[in-house]
């Protein structure tokens, strides 16, 4: 039998003590080949199936997730794909023949980092197909399918799901079965398709932030080009709207990240007014002040004006809203012609008097965005009026003629321009990407199109570069971030994108704005402008996509999470709670409630256990007096503690159980206000996990097993049972399961279960690796919203070996 042979990230570290050749897996997407000889591939010619076993052992770290691809003519696909099974005598796999021959296996030995050893590799023919009803011509298709490359069909990925496809390719060089650079064009596009996630990829926001009066405010600025209107049909085609820019959108090199495809609000029309107060609700509950509408005015003539006369007639659209004067000419430029002028600008002392009359409307409004009680304004370029600091003058002088009182003008750094001051301008806002010439890597990315004349700029090195920049800033420098830009969808092959943007590296240039905006204009006076809430076109936008979900919405409503007051255990009410709590029970139940509005419910569910159970309750910082007091009226024994919101409910609980542990509790059963909202049917999880713990019989049951097994040290529900083995667990969460495997000595294998929802029954000793761990050596990230992929999954995956690691066993018996 021929023999396995290392393929990428794959490489020989030597010989161990048997004799065996060790290999390293070193991360990425670590490759083994084999290839039948003639003999080999006339033998399994019309296999109804093929056997495959192997001795597959790892020498240093642990092996995630073996599995195979097998080459059936069509490539490695993802059709191919068979997860390893443990046997007695190793690891095996069956593969269901997909044609009448096979070309090629490929293993997969691990998803994560690990040193290992691999033997016996056996391909065994079982069954037979019989003759090819193709006769000739299809076996001479079969037999050129492997020199022809796969045919359509997408390669394998870091992980099986939920990992993007597009971080799978890191150059040009080809790999014995991979589709290579050609294939990579479309990585993306077809991991969307598949509906696969980026591991950034965030739940809707379950609970809306409220802000003080004093916090800083973000401000996005809106494009209202999403409805169709004549002159577009015109200019670009009957029924033109920005969706026909984004939906063409190409990617330019590799793991680029296009085409860019909306998630909850689909590509939709602004002539509707529901889609306004859908995009209201969202903005709100990420924190968002207001909208800053772009307006369109040439000469007497408005442009795109229906959303945002839309809003102005309706006043149930309860929302602050500004405008920002576009007032360049309107020209063929996405095509790359600026010379072709679709509709000019005719500035003149009577346009300046005649554009503000009309903006006047807008600004009587009492939801109109004002700072110190001045309506903002913002003039896009006022390089190009004929004498701007006459426009700024008329301006403030009809502003008060008309009772507006005075105004609050800002410019903006468009094309570079910085002069505010002696143009008339109370401040300037910093525009990205105009101006922007750090971290370029156009040369560093392996282009797809040898016609590609774009630009690529690395956004984390420019989001440092631009908060160095604030720290000489003066107080009318008004902060502006982007959470990301691509405008490849209006420039085709000559775009400019700023590549490895996500809502983490967002999050750290919103929050470092907010700290300018504060610092210079406290007591909510502060802005700061994001470019932008919906310019698809252009890759910038807060709106929820496909690939990161509602990630930025939720980086927005982290950074401005700083700004709200927050509970300490220091409260009255708090510290109260913990001086009157007494243990009374040797077993406590650990709840963490997130959620105010289930109060109620965990209360009635948890008076039946009173009596043999203590509680320990925590609750976020982030809650108000009220509803601190609904719950110490709800638990009024229980013990109460505040809990920063990072780590969902696994920072909570090692926080809780670390208390429990001193307080002499050697049983605990975890809970949380579990809501899941990217989900259909989460509060019905919640109950049904609920319910297999305590429901019934289900709490005497476990605090029986406990005390009948002191070996016990978790116990859950049959029905939360899954194995670190199963499809899509380990998706996105190999690097933390094993960082957190190193930190705590554990040994997770496929075959390792834990309880999914993290509801489960546990002895306080049995979790000892993990609550022995400071806070600094678990490493909890911000809270994104992320719906896979953190710290907290990573250690749900890992009860199980948890317990074993301190001598104790899990059970699914409940």
């Amino acid at each position: 039998m021929s023999s396995l042979k290392p393929g990428r990230d794959v490489t020989v570290q030597g010989k161990d003590a048997q004799g065996r050749t060790v290999l390293v897996a070193a991360g990425g997407d670590p490759q083994m080949l084999w290839s039948p000889t003639r003999a080999e591939r006339a033998g399994l010619k019309a296999a109804k199936s093929v056997r495959i076993d192997l001795k597959l052992e790892a020498v240093e770290g642990q092996l995630v997730g073996p599995a195979l691809y097998a080459d059936w003519g069509d490539g490695f696909s993802e059709d191919s794909y068979t997860r390893l099974k443990a046997g007695p005598d190793g690891w095996f796999a069956s593969l269901p023949a997909r044609s009448w021959q096979l070309n090629a296996v490929r293993l997969d030995p691990s998803e994560g980092e690990c040193a290992f050893t691999v033997s016996d590799f056996k391909v065994t023919r079982v069954g037979d197909l019989g003759a090819d009803p193709r006769g000739l011509r299809g076996a001479v298709i079969q037999a050129l399918k492997p020199a022809l490359g796969p045919l359509g069909k997408p390669v394998g990925a870091v992980w099986r799901r939920g990992r993007a496809m597009l971080q799978r390719s890191r150059g040009t060089r080809a790999v014995a079965g991979d589709a290579g650079p050609v294939r990579a064009t479309y990585q993306h596009a077809i991991a969307v398709s598949k509906n696969l996630r980026s591991p950034h990829f965030a739940a809707p926001i379950a609970a809306p932030i409220v802000l003080p009066a004093d916090a800083p405010r973000v401000v996005a600025f809106y494009l209202p080009q999403f409805h169709p209107f004549p002159e577009n049909d015109l200019w670009w085609g009957k029924g033109f709207t920005e969706w026909t820019n984004v939906s063409k959108a190409q990617p330019q090199f590799l793991n680029h990240y296009q085409p860019r495809l909306p998630a909850d609000l689909g590509f939709y029309d602004l002539r509707q007014r529901e889609v306004i107060a859908q995009q209201i609700a969202l903005a709100k509950g990420a924190g968002v002040s207001a909208f800053c509408f772009h307006y369109y005015w040439f000469a007497g003539k408005r442009l795109l004006e229906r959303p945002i006369e839309l809003v102005l007639a309706d006043s149930t659209l309860d929302f602050p809203f500004a405008l920002c004067w576009a007032n360049e000419n309107w020209t063929r430029r996405w095509d790359g012609d600026e010379s072709d002028v679709l509709m000019g600008q005719d500035h003149s002392p009577e346009d300046d008097r005649a554009v503000f009359e009309d903006m006047a409307r807008y600004i009587r409004d009492p939801r109109y965005l004002r700072v110190g009680g001045k309506p903002v304004l913002v003039l896009y370029r006022p390089e190009i009026l004929p004498e701007p600091k006459a426009t700024t003058d008329r301006w403030r002088a009809q502003a008060r003629a008309m009772g507006l009182g005075e105004l609050h003008l800002l410019c903006t750094t468009a094309f570079g321009f910085q002069d505010y001051a002696s143009h008339g301008f109370d401040g300037i806002i910093d525009f990205p990407p105009h101006a922007i010439v750090e971290g370029e890597i156009t040369r560093s990315v392996t282009p797809l199109h040898a016609n590609f004349t774009g630009k690529v700029y690395d956004y984390p090195t420019v989001v440092r570069h631009k908060l160095d920049e604030l720290e000489g800033a003066p107080a009318a420098f008004v902060p502006g971030v982007m959470p990301g830009w691509d405008n490849q969808a209006r420039k085709p092959w000559a775009g400019h994108a700023f590549h490895n943007a996500d809502p983490e590296s967002y999050l750290t240039w919103l929050s470092g704005a907010l700290k300018h905006a504060e610092a210079k204009h406290p007591n909510g006076q502060g802005l700061v402008f994001v470019n932008a809430w919906n310019e698809w076109g252009e890759g910038a936008y807060l709106e929820p996509d496909r690939w990161f979900g509602h990630g930025y919405l939720h980086a927005t409503r982290t950074a401005l999470g700083a700004y709200v007051p927050r509970l300490t255990d220091a409260h009255p009410l708090v510290a109260q709670a913990q001086g009157q709590f007494q243990k009374r029970a040797d077993a406590v139940v650990l709840l963490h409630l997130f959620y105010p509005e289930l109060i109620d419910w965990f209360a009635e569910r948890l008076a039946a256990t009173a009596g043999g159970l203590d509680m320990m309750i925590t609750v976020p910082e982030s809650w108000d007096e009220a509803d601190l007091a609904r719950v110490r009226a709800a638990f009024p024994g229980a013990h109460l503690a505040i809990a920063e919101n990072r780590g969902r409910d696994i920072r909570p609980f090692v926080e809780t159980l670390r208390r429990a542990r001193a307080l002499g509790y050697s049983v605990f059963c975890k809970l949380h206000s579990k809501r899941s909202p990217h989900r259909a049917k989460g509060d019905e999880w919640r109950a049904e996990l609920f319910d297999g713990l305590l429901g019934g019989e289900a709490a005497s049951l476990a605090l029986r097993a406990f005390a009948q097994d002191p070996k016990l040290g978790l116990l859950a529900s049959s029905e939360a049972r899954m194995r670190i083995g199963d499809p899509d667990v380990m998706a996105n969460n190999g690097e933390a399961v094993n960082r957190l495997s190193a930190r705590m000595g554990l040994k997770p294998t496929p075959e390792t279960p834990f309880a999914a929802g993290s509801m489960f029954w546990g002895r306080t000793e049995a979790f000892a690796p993990l609550s022995d761990l400071a806070d600094a050596e678990i490493g909890f990230e911000p809270e994104l919203g992320r719906v896979d992929g953190t710290t907290a999954h990573a250690i749900e995956r890992l009860t199980a070996a948890i317990v074993a690691r301190a001598g104790y066993r899990a059970s699914f018996e409940l």
